[in-house]
């Protein structure tokens, strides 16, 4: 009996999620060490550095416009630039749950048109048949508007300190989620869809 080999684990793979994470969560990451040893607003603005940064890097690795980053590096300015100006922290959260609403609103409005926005990003990757993509795509839609309403909680009815541990805690559920999300969706190309 043939073993089926789950090509999602594979070298390039782990190598494309890794180098991804790094460039995504790197700048949250210095965000959130910062705090320790600066103000809230030297934080965003090292943030917002890091985020231009992470965001020309993954433009020379990609080879190709990167919408995704682009789009969070122009939320981590607008919102990195009204924190800073009007010296509300407010303004920085809520980028946060700005930015994961949207995600969750987008993949929504893909499924409704029938475009699977996780597999235009990740099938030359990840082989895997629509019905995989669409289920992913839905599990990460509720992943999205649990984080985004979880922030808004957070930011509204706690510290700024309660709220960085907050983020600390998301970091690494949302790479925990994505590595769950697909092991549990993972389907070959070569089955049926």
């Amino acid at each position: 009996m043939n073993k089926k080999t789950n090509p999602i684990f594979s070298k390039k793979m782990f190598t494309h999620i890794i180098s991804s994470s790094l460039l995504e969560f790197g700048p949250v990451l210095l965000f959130l060490v910062s705090f320790k040893y600066v103000r809230i607003y030297e934080s965003t603005m090292i943030l917002m550095v890091a985020t231009i940064i992470s965001t020309i890097v993954t433009y020379r690795a990609q080879k190709r416009i990167p919408y995704l980053a682009l789009y969070v590096a122009f939320l981590t300015i607008i919102f990195g630039f009204l924190t800073l100006h009007f010296r509300m922290v407010k303004f920085i959260q809520m980028r946060d749950s700005l930015y994961d609403a949207t995600c969750a609103l987008t993949l929504l409005i893909g499924l409704r048109f029938n475009v699977r926005f996780l597999e235009l990003a990740f099938d030359k990757v990840i082989p895997m048949t629509v019905r995989a993509w669409e289920k992913l795509t839905y599990f990460w839609i509720i992943y999205f508007l649990t984080i985004a309403s979880s922030n808004e909680i957070i930011r509204r009815f706690f510290s700024i300190e309660d709220w960085f541990v907050f983020k600390s805690v998301i970091l690494v559920m949302t790479s925990l989620f994505g590595f769950f999300t697909l092991y549990v969706c993972y389907e070959s190309k070569h089955k049926n869809s």
